[in-house]
């Protein structure tokens, strides 16, 4: 009898450690579902929504490729590409005032963005100039931004750069030299062959079929990276 009511505590004790381990992750899972919904909402120029499961299925490659049991290229990123408002999104449309010296820089441009509640993450910032490659375009001067304006569009303005929507289509079994010639025909990039290579650095050989939109400028890696096939 004793040995019975030993076992049944030892097994309620374990219950309640596991159930507390559960808890923990479960409290960690949702914050890092949080924290990657804001990064993704504040490098698109829509809302995005990232599902439980959109969460679930990024964290699981994350785990897969830290402890070696997957290839790291062989895993499709959330990228949000398509910058278009959500029709029922309210806009701020309270004005922003900054002045960009000469000689400033990306952290400098980024001081001074976030300074004015233009932009909320510096680190998600430098990740879209780093994709707009605009890093050595910023144009100084004075500018009136509208806070309701998305970064890329931000950065856009602020680099004089034009942003422009491709629609492209993309045929089951497309390889990437087919891709390349669709994304050259339409103007989306400059070189097939640069294409190519760069699908194959990074281990990409298939593509998902149907209508992609992409916004320009974007870094073929990027580029690419959005239109591969799980």
């Amino acid at each position: 009898m004793n040995n019975f009511n030993r076992g049944k505590l030892f097994f309620i004790k374990f219950l309640q450690v596991l159930l507390s381990i559960l808890f923990f992750l479960a409290l960690v899972f949702v914050i890092k579902w949080r924290i990657d919904s804001l990064y993704l909402n504040s490098i698109s120029n829509r809302k995005v929504q990232l599902s439980i499961v959109d969460e679930f299925t990024k964290t699981a490659n994350e785990i897969l490729v830290a402890t070696g049991l997957k290839d790291e290229k062989s895993v499709k990123p959330i990228v949000a590409l398509d910058e278009g408002k959500e029709e029922n999104e309210e806009t701020d449309n309270t004005k922003a005032k900054i002045t960009i010296p000469e000689g400033t820089n990306v952290d400098g441009l980024g001081e001074i963005l976030m300074s004015k509640g233009l932009i909320k993450d510096l680190n998600a910032y430098k990740a879209l100039v780093d994709d707009m490659q605009i890093g050595n375009k910023i144009v100084p001067g004075t500018y009136d931004l509208n806070k309701g304006l998305k970064v890329r569009e931000i950065l856009a303005k602020i680099s004089n750069t034009n942003l422009k929507t491709y629609n492209i289509n993309i045929n089951e079994g497309a390889t990437p030299a087919d891709v390349a010639k669709t994304l050259m025909d339409n103007g989306v990039i400059v070189s097939q062959q640069a294409f190519v290579d760069s699908c194959n650095n990074l281990g990409v050989t298939a593509f998902a079929p149907g209508t992609h939109e992409i916004l320009m400028p974007s870094k073929v890696a990027n580029i690419i990276k959005s239109l591969a096939k799980n």
